[in-house]
């Protein structure tokens, strides 16, 4: 067995690693990386652990070694999309960008101990400290967040650190499980997770970002056709400079540039938000995309969606309630409220209160089928007055003063 708290930097330590990891059904992960001055996280460590035993892995070390170093990862990268193999995480999103843009992979299938602990009542977006503490007693140390990882060698307290920040999420995911069990909601959570699975996300579409622009800036055809083009440029000379955004142009510029449309050097010169050394670069090329727009001529503006009427004082005042109602229910079979509903989604119950059945609302994808199981008949009750609100006045010294769910009596006539 491969036993070292020492980063591992060669091919055969990653085969043995890969070996060891096999083994087992249920594995954790984590990445440290860096992004301050580029688009593309910079992938320095990967953290991975089982039950019992925790590895660092040197992806500096491999990344330097290019097509070579990423070949001697096949075999751990091979395992992450393993199905045999459930992959922890926590608060996936990061790390899980990381995998595909640095690994051209996904850990799959997965779990959020994040989500799990939103599901199972410690709240929403919980750090992995608190959760650690809460549920294994666990006390995590502090005061790395802005550790620079591409330092090597890695000092002792940052490699102990790395370690710690993986070595307890197998335990953690299974005393996590073990309650989502309990209430039915292991699936639950699951599904949750897998969005982060989804490459799309990390894989952003120059047309779909130039029609979320256009449509908050009201763009005209003319124009639009000319963002779609900038929006293509800017997005390829990211990925070639392996620059953020904001640092070629950022949002704003190639609104205005779209709306301008500069026809020379002169005028682009004279244009505001573009550095001199991005200018000098990219000049003839910012030109040739807005000639580009230009002779495809107008595009269609994208629609900009139904436009939901702004709520009544009579619906606010509903929706107030329903917040409240909603949150106490959250609290009684403690999951954190947005897995229940949104307040978008609440406005759209209020106004679609007359329904024989809380499949409508499923049917109608205002409310998920996990949420209608656990509290749609509740909800449903409240809006069409069958549930009730009531404040609870406890006698002097003797508990809190509070809001309870109460089955209204009927009058008698």
């Amino acid at each position: 067995m491969l036993q070292t708290r020492e980063p591992l930097t060669q091919a055969r330590e990653i085969q043995a690693l890969s070996e060891e990891l096999a083994r087992h059904d249920i594995i954790a992960l984590d990445t440290e990386f860096i992004r301050e001055t580029t688009f593309f996280p910079t992938v320095e460590l990967i953290q991975v652990a089982t039950r019992s035993q925790s590895w660092l892995i040197d992806a500096a070390a491999f990344r330097k070694r290019g097509r070579q170093g990423r070949e001697e990862l096949r075999p751990f990268l091979d395992l992450l999309e393993s199905p045999r193999i459930l992959k922890i995480l926590h608060a996936a999103q990061g790390d899980q960008e990381c995998f595909f843009t640095a690994f051209g992979t996904l850990a799959k299938p997965s779990l959020d101990t994040a989500i799990a602990a939103s599901l199972c009542g410690y709240g929403d977006s919980v750090g992995l400290g608190n959760l650690l503490k809460s549920v294994l007693n666990v006390q995590l140390k502090k005061g790395h967040a802005r550790t620079n990882w591409s330092v090597r060698p890695l000092p002792a307290q940052l490699l102990e650190y790395a370690h710690s920040d993986v070595e307890h999420l197998v335990e953690l995911a299974e005393q996590l499980m073990g309650q989502l069990d309990k209430t039915g909601r292991r699936q639950w959570a699951i599904d949750l997770t897998a969005k982060w699975e989804d490459r799309k996300l990390y894989e952003s579409d120059p047309e779909e970002l130039a029609t979320k622009l256009a449509v908050g800036a009201r763009l005209d055809p003319v124009s639009y056709s000319a963002l779609l083009e900038l929006m293509r440029w800017r997005e390829a000379r990211v990925r070639s400079l392996n620059l953020p955004r904001r640092w070629v142009a950022d949002d704003a510029v190639l609104i205005d540039l779209a709306r301008v449309r500069p026809k020379d050097m002169e005028h682009l010169s004279a244009f505001r938000g573009l550095n001199k050394g991005e200018l000098k670069n990219s000049g003839e090329s910012l030109l040739e995309a807005l000639r580009k727009a230009e002779e495809a001529g107008p595009a269609a503006t994208p629609p900009r969606g139904p436009r939901q009427e702004n709520p009544s004082q009579g619906e606010l005042q509903v929706l107030d309630l329903l917040k409240c109602f909603v949150g106490i229910l959250a609290d009684q079979h403690r999951i954190a409220v947005r897995h229940i509903a949104t307040t978008h989604q609440l406005l759209d119950l209020v106004r679609q209160a007359r329904v024989e059945s809380v499949q409508e609302w499923v049917s109608r994808g205002i409310l998920s089928p996990f949420a209608a199981d656990l509290v749609g008949q509740e909800m449903l009750s409240f809006l069409q007055g069958s549930r009730a609100l009531s404040v609870e006045v406890p006698p002097p010294g003797k508990g809190r003063l509070g809001v309870r769910i109460v089955t209204p009596q009927k009058t008698q006539e």
